[in-house]
C-alpha cells in the first residue's frame, strides 16, 4: 500500500492524452459547442501556434446558458476562460495530484518547456494511474460521497435544471420522484442540448435526461464505484439505500480527495519503518560501537540520545549537540535530567515521559525550539531499550526535525485557500467566510453585501501586451481593492478578471452603494505596471443579504445577474440586484459619476 518507486517517478507526459481538440480564438462559439458535442469531450483548448490562450469547458457553457448569454457567431475568445492553468509535463504524478487538489479544477493543460501544448491531464488520468487498491479495505462509499444531491422533477423545464447546475460546485442534477432516481442531467447533456438548438424553456427535463441512471447501494466500496465509472466512462454515480431512494452522489472529485489518504498513509509507513530500524539498533548495540555510531550519524535531521536505566547518557549524536547546546564529550556520562531540559521545548518533563514509557512502552510528543529568531519543529519520542532477557536496560530519545515538512504544510494550506497569482482568498475561503457572515446575520439580524467585480475589456490588455502584463495588472487590482475595503471585508479572486467582495456587516443598502461608488471612481486612476500606465474600469453587481438571498448560491447568482445588467448598460458602473430589470428603486437610479 506504500508508494512504489516506479509510480513516484512517473512523469505526467507519460500518462496524459495527447489527442487534444483545440480551436482558434476566432472559431464561432456555436461551432465550438458542436465540436464538443460531436467528440463527447468535456473541454476545448483555445490555442494559436500550439500555445494555449484559454479553455472552454462544459461548466462554462452551463453558466453562460443560465445567464442567457447568446452564442451564435461570437468568437470563442469572448467566452473562454483565460488565462488557462498549465502544468509542466516533467512533473511527477504526485506533484500533479497535489496541484489538482490545490487548484480545484478538473482539467490541466500540460505544456513543454516552450509553453506548447503536450496534452491534457484529467481526474480520470490521475485515478487510473494512482490506483484504487487503497479503497478496497479502507473506504466505503458513504465515507467519501456528497450527501447534498440536487434534484429536479421530470416535468420541470431544462432551463430550471441548468439554473441549478450553474451554482458553485454543482455539475449535475438528478431527476427524481419522491427521492427515487429517474435519470440524470449533466454538463455533458447541456453541451449536447445546446448544440442541437433545443428550446431550453419549452422542453421538459424528462424528455432530455440520461436514463436509466447508474446507481450503487450504501455499503459499496469506493473501489467498486470507481470501477463502475471507468467501465461506463462516466464521472459520477448516484448512491441509493436498500429501497432505492437517493442517499448521495459520488464523483471523480470525491475519489481524488479520498486518494489523499493513500499518500499520507504511505508517508507514515516510511516513518514507522525508519523509527523501527533505529530502535532495533539501539536495543542490540546499547554501548557505542562503530556500527551504531555510523548509522546514527547518518541521520542528518534526527537528534538521538541513548541512556542507561538510570538515565545516564551513553550516546549523544551531532544533531543532539545542536538541539540541546552541549558537546557530546561533556554530555556523555552526565544525567539526562541535567542535560535534556524538555520543559523548555516540549509540553512535558523527562520524568513524566519516563513514567509513560514504563507504563505504555513509548511516549511521543511535539517539540519546538526557538533560537536566533527562528523556530524549528520536531516529532519527539522516548522509548525503552530492552536487553537480551527483555529487561529494561535504558532509554532512547529521538527528535526528528520536521521543520521543512511543517513549512510545506503551511504553504500547501495557504495555497489551498488563496489564489496563486494575487495571494487573495480563493473561492473555498470566500465560501467559508460567506457562510460565517450569513450565519452571523441570521443570528444577530444584521445586514451584509456581496459584490462581483469584473474588469472591463481586460482581454484587450492581455491581447495587446501579453498575459504577463495582464497578471501584473490583476495583482495591482487586488492591492487597490484591499486598500479600499475594511479589514473585516474580504477581497477574493475567482479566476480570470473576476473578483468577489464580501462586506459581512453594513448599516444599510446605501453603505454598499457608497463602497461601490468609491471602487468605480478609484478605477478611473490608471494602474502602473512595469513602467506601463494601464487604464481599466470596473463593473460591479451587488446583492444584499438577507434581502437578495440568505444562502451563498443565491447571492452569487443574483450579484452575477446585477453585474450582467451593468455590462449591458455600458460598463464602468455598478448596480444592485433587482428581481425585475428596469424596476430599480431610487438607490439603483443614482448615477455614480463613473461614465
Amino acid at each position: 500500500m506504500g508508494i512504489t518507486t516506479g509510480t513516484a517517478k512517473t512523469r505526467i507526459r507519460q500518462i496524459i492524452s495527447r489527442q487534444v481538440i483545440s480551436v482558434t480564438p476566432e472559431t464561432p462559439a456555436d461551432e465550438a459547442v458542436a465540436t464538443m458535442a460531436q467528440a463527447k469531450i468535456s473541454c476545448l483548448i483555445v490555442a494559436e501556434k500550439k500555445r494555449p490562450l484559454g479553455i472552454f469547458t462544459e461548466r462554462d457553457l452551463v453558466k453562460l446558458t443560465n445567464q442567457r448569454v447568446p452564442f451564435g457567431n461570437r468568437p470563442i475568445r469572448d467566452l473562454m476562460t483565460s488565462p488557462v492553468v498549465t502544468i509542466s509535463g516533467n512533473l511527477n504524478i504526485y506533484e500533479a495530484y497535489s496541484l489538482m487538489l490545490t487548484n480545484r479544477i478538473r482539467h490541466h493543460v500540460v505544456v513543454d518547456h516552450g509553453g506548447r501544448i503536450l496534452g491534457l491531464m484529467t481526474q480520470s488520468d490521475l485515478i487510473n494511474h494512482l490506483g484504487h487498491e487503497y479503497f478496497v479495505e479502507l473506504r466505503k462509499i458513504e465515507q467519501v460521497m456528497t450527501t447534498g444531491v440536487m434534484t429536479v422533477a421530470s416535468d420541470a423545464p431544462i432551463s430550471e435544471a441548468l439554473g441549478i447546475m450553474a451554482g458553485p460546485g454543482i455539475s449535475c442534477v438528478v431527476v427524481a420522484d419522491q427521492r427515487m432516481p429517474l435519470g440524470i442531467m449533466t454538463e455533458r447533456d447541456a453541451v449536447r442540448l445546446v448544440a442541437r438548438g433545443v428550446d431550453l424553456e419549452a422542453v421538459k427535463v424528462g424528455m432530455a435526461m440520461s436514463s436509466p441512471v447508474l446507481t450503487v447501494t450504501i455499503g459499496t466500496t469506493v473501489y467498486e464505484a470507481a470501477q463502475a465509472m471507468k467501465r461506463e466512462k462516466i464521472r459520477r454515480v448516484v448512491v441509493v439505500d436498500r429501497e432505492g431512494r437517493i442517499e448521495g452522489i459520488i464523483t471523480q472529485s470525491d475519489i481524488i480527495k479520498g486518494l489523499e489518504g493513500r499518500y499520507i498513509e504511505s508517508l507514515k509507513e516510511v516513518i514507522r519503518k525508519k523509527e523501527n530500524i533505529f530502535q532495533q539498533t539501539a536495543r542490540e548495540l546499547l554501548d557505542k560501537t562503530i556500527f551504531l555510531d555510523n548509522i546514527l550519524r547518518s541521520s542528518i535531521s534526527m537528534a538521538i540520545v541513548a541512556t542507561d536505566g538510570a538515565l545516564k547518557i551513553k550516546y549523544f549524536n551531532p544533531v543532539a549537540e545542536q538541539v540541546f547546546g552541549y558537546e557530546a564529550a561533556s554530555a556523555i556520562g552526565r544525567s539526562a535530567t541535567d542535560v535534556l531540559v524538555l520543559e523548555e521545548i516540549a509540553p512535558l518533563s523527562l520524568a513524566k515521559a519516563r513514567e509513560t514509557v514504563l507504563s505504555e512502552g513509548k511516549c511521543t510528543f511535539p517539540a519546538e525550539i526557538r533560537r536566533d529568531g527562528t523556530t524549528s519543529y520536531y516529532d519527539g519520542s522516548l522509548s525503552g531499550i530492552l536487553d537480551k532477557q527483555d529487561k529494561l536496560a535504558g532509554f532512547v530519545l529521538m527528535l526528528n526535525d520536521i521543520t521543512e515538512r511543517r513549512q510545506h504544510e503551511d504553504t500547501i494550506h495557504h495555497l489551498a485557500y488563496h489564489d496563486a497569482l494575487t495571494g487573495l482568498p480563493n473561492r473555498i475561503l470566500l465560501n467559508d467566510r460567506l457562510g460565517q457572515a450569513l450565519a452571523s446575520a441570521q443570528r444577530t439580524g444584521t445586514r451584509g453585501a456581496l459584490m462581483i467585480l469584473d474588469l472591463d475589456r481586460f482581454k484587450d490588455i492581455n491581447d495587446s501586451l501579453g498575459h504577463s502584463m495582464g497578471d501584473l495588472l490583476l495583482k495591482a487590482v487586488g492591492e487597490r481593492l484591499r486598500g479600499l475595503l475594511r479589514k473585516s471585508d474580504t477581497v477574493s479572486r475567482m479566476g480570470g478578471d473576476e473578483f468577489v467582495l464580501l462586506l459581512p456587516s453594513i448599516a444599510s443598502a446605501e453603505s454598499a452603494a457608497v463602497t461601490a461608488t468609491k471602487i468605480v471612481a478609484a478605477f478611473n486612476k490608471p494602474f502602473v505596471c512595469n513602467g506601463h500606465s494601464l487604464s481599466v474600469t470596473a463593473s460591479i453587481g451587488i446583492a444584499d443579504f438577507p434581502d437578495d438571498g440568505d444562502d451563498a448560491e443565491t447571492l452569487l447568482k443574483n450579484s452575477d445577474i446585477a453585474l450582467y445588467r451593468v455590462k449591458e448598460a455600458g460598463r464602468n458602473d455598478f448596480q444592485r440586484y433587482t428581481t425585475v430589470p428596469g424596476n430599480e428603486g431610487p438607490l439603483e437610479q443614482q448615477k455614480r459619476g463613473a461614465a
